[in-house]
C-alpha cells in the first residue's frame, strides 16, 4: 500500500553501475542455467552469450527463439519451463 512505482535519479545511477558479467565466474560450483532468447532487445544476446562463456562449469545454455518476454507465454513458456524443470530435477533431486 505504501510502495510507489517510481524511478529515482539514484535508481538510474545504481542501474548504470550494475555489471553482472563481473560476477558470473563466481557462481561456480553452483549449477547455472541460462535461458537466452535469440531476439532479446531488453537483455542483449551478445552480452548473455559472453557471460555464458565466462561462467565456469557446471553450466548449460538454452537458446530459444523469440524476444525477452516470450519465455513466459505460449510455446516459449513450454520450452523455458521444461528447461528449468529439468535443471532443477537434475541438480536438486537428492
Amino acid at each position: 500500500p505504501n510502495w510507489k512505482n517510481e524511478v529515482t535519479v539514484r535508481s538510474m545511477e545504481m542501474a548504470g553501475e550494475y555489471e553482472p558479467i563481473s560476477y558470473i565466474s563466481r557462481v561456480s560450483p553452483t549449477p547455472l542455467l541460462m535461458i537466452v532468447a535469440d531476439n532479446d532487445v531488453v537483455a542483449p544476446v551478445a552480452l548473455a552469450l559472453e557471460a555464458y562463456e565466462l561462467a565456469k562449469e557446471p553450466k548449460k545454455l538454452v537458446l530459444m527463439r523469440g524476444g525477452h518476454f516470450d519465455a513466459y507465454q505460449g510455446a516459449g513458456f513450454e520450452e523455458s519451463a521444461a528447461a528449468a524443470r529439468d535443471h532443477f530435477l537434475s541438480h536438486l533431486n537428492a
